[in-house]
């Protein structure tokens, strides 16, 4: 094929004009609804679950804008770069995660009428317990915000070609004080995005969240139609090279933990991230609890479901249209990618797997910026903005809630009345953003060369089996108490941290997809030994909280 459109790597890229207005018009639009929707909030009860009135639908697209994010917008079609169209496997749970979210959790959760998902562990165990999972959950979603603003700040640096001014830094790589592009995009990504969530509560994170499920749709759509116009080819020339590309080999069965990719490795570790996430994480079941019926909620996860089966497909489609587009067209990755993909990933030293890492993770942005016509360009960053807004003010809402229902509420219940419970969430949620940037400044240094599927998984995912796992044995085993659980729940957090990083402490490398399996699986039985080497049982109170009797003697809301 000859290229016409063929540039060098010292070909600068940066927005446009048209790219800026673009952008412009979209951020302003996301803040002109958080200060519409402002002056509707009268209480907590609104900020937080919007009186419980939103649509199904809304809230559906707002958990699947939710937990998308950048990582998986660009993970994903950097991922299709190790591992090819064999990733889209992540989606054989989903029958089975349908089943476990509709007709477990939803109903059971919808019938408890909670503000906060922790709530329940008090009502199970004890107070204790509900605190130590409430603060786990705040590591997670302070980790999971964390990297999805450091994944965007990644990409928007590599294609908007900043020139900042001296106090952010300099890009002088002797420096002490380097990176200043990266530090002011970090900035302004992490702030702007908390902005309009402590403005508006959940009703404008969820209808804002509506706005960037479609924003982002079009980034990727928009992208596969040029490369298509472009190149003059289609989806099956696409996987046809695809398909001649050397990928890391995916096995279906592998009985070696530290072999990252096979396809029982990431079914087995989806369907425990999905169920997991959808059964303990705040910010999913904040949406459950924001619509009135268990009817209700059930359309909101099935929207949820199909948006995310379509964008994974559609992601794919962006990830194999690149690897295509990019033989006959330079970017900066091209040369690197090519040189040490054909290589066998065992041989290659550590300083090559990050440059490989970040070459397949760049590829994206470096087409964003160097090859994609103007307006085209602000379109696909905006959706990278939206992808990252969507998760950011989830994660500060659902932050503020915990703090509030969780913390204060309990603790200082003389200071938390409705006028002033409402200042304290605008403000936790303000705090929240201020954090969540010196996390994310101090991440972006420790975390150079690593990939951002691998990123996700050691900066939150390490604490989300056990959360999960805490649910269940509440809902499930009425022998299990406090005494039993608090022990199995801690060492079930050692365990995830540990194989997240148990190539980093013990040089034994560990598959980043089984990482809630296992902690979730530790956590489950230790807890049942716990429970039969103590003899504890629940109190008929406590067994009045797990599924048979809230299912029995609890009516659906309606």
């Amino acid at each position: 094929m000859e290229n016409s459109h063929s540039i060098t790597t010292d070909t600068v890229g940066g927005l446009t004009p048209i790219d800026l207005c673009v952008m412009g018009v979209y951020l302003a639009s996301m803040i002109g609804m958080g200060l519409v929707i402002a002056r509707r909030q009268k209480s907590t009860h609104d900020f937080f679950l919007a009186g419980r009135s939103l649509p199904a639908w809304a809230v559906g697209l707002s958990i699947f804008a939710s937990l998308l994010s950048t990582i998986t917008y660009l993970g994903m079609p950097g991922e299709m770069f190790r591992t090819g169209v064999s990733f889209l496997t992540r989606q054989l749970p989903v029958p089975l995660v349908l089943i476990v979210v509709m007709f477990v959790w939803i109903p059971f959760f919808m019938r408890l009428k909670l503000t906060s998902a922790y709530e329940y562990l008090e009502f199970r165990f004890n107070y204790t317990t509900r605190c130590l999972a409430a603060i786990f959950c705040l590591l997670l979603l302070f980790g999971w915000v964390s990297v999805v603003v450091l994944t965007a700040s990644r990409a928007l640096v590599e294609i908007a070609n900043l020139n900042v001014p001296w106090f952010f830094g300099t890009n002088h790589p002797e420096s002490p004080f380097r990176d200043a592009d990266m530090h002011l995009v970090i900035i302004s990504v992490g702030m702007f995005s908390v902005l309009y969530t402590t403005l508006g509560g959940i009703r404008a994170v969820i209808w804002t969240d509506v706005i960037q499920f479609f924003v982002l749709l079009a980034g990727a759509l928009f992208t596969m139609a040029y490369i298509a116009w472009d190149t003059h080819s289609g989806i099956g020339e696409w996987i046809s090279y695809s398909q001649q590309y050397k990928h890391e080999a995916v096995e279906w069965f592998d009985w070696d933990v530290r072999n990252r990719s096979t396809v029982f490795s990431i079914s087995i570790g989806m369907f425990f991230w999905f169920t997991c996430t959808h059964g303990s994480n705040q910010v999913a079941l904040q949406r459950y609890f924001s619509v009135k019926t268990i009817a209700a909620a059930r359309k909101s996860y099935l929207f949820s479901a199909v948006a995310s089966l379509a964008i994974g497909v559609v992601l794919a489609g962006v990830g194999v249209s690149l690897m295509f587009y990019m033989q006959d067209h330079d970017l900066p990755a091209r040369k690197v990618i090519h040189t040490y993909s054909q290589q066998e990933t065992t041989t290659l030293s550590d300083t090559e797997k990050i440059s490989l890492n970040d070459a397949q993770d760049n590829v994206f942005p470096q087409f964003i910026s160097l090859h994609m016509p103007p307006f085209l360009r602000g379109l696909v960053v905006a959706a990278l903005f939206a992808a990252a807004m969507s998760t950011i003010d989830s994660g500060a809402n659902s932050t503020s809630t915990i703090l509030i229902i969780d913390f204060l509420r309990p603790l200082t219940p003389s200071i938390m009345k409705s006028d002033g419970e409402l200042r304290y969430a605008r403000l936790l949620t303000a705090t929240m953003g201020v954090t969540v940037v010196l996390y994310t400044l101090g991440l972006y240094h420790v975390s150079k060369g690593t990939d951002i599927i691998t990123l996700s998984q050691k900066g939150f995912n390490c604490f989300l089996g056990p959360l999960g796992a805490t649910f269940v044995l509440g809902m499930f085993f009425p022998r299990v108490t406090s005494r039993s659980l608090i022990p199995a729940f801690l060492i079930g957090e050692v365990i995830g941290i540990g194989s997240s990083f148990s190539e980093e402490f013990l040089a034994i490398p560990f598959s980043t997809h089984l990482v809630v399996p296992a902690s979730w699986i530790t956590t489950i039985v230790l807890a049942l030994l716990f429970s039969v080497i103590l003899n504890t049982r629940a109190t008929e109170n406590q067994r009045s909280w797990t599924w048979i009797e809230v299912m029995r003697n609890r009516p659906a809301p309606s």
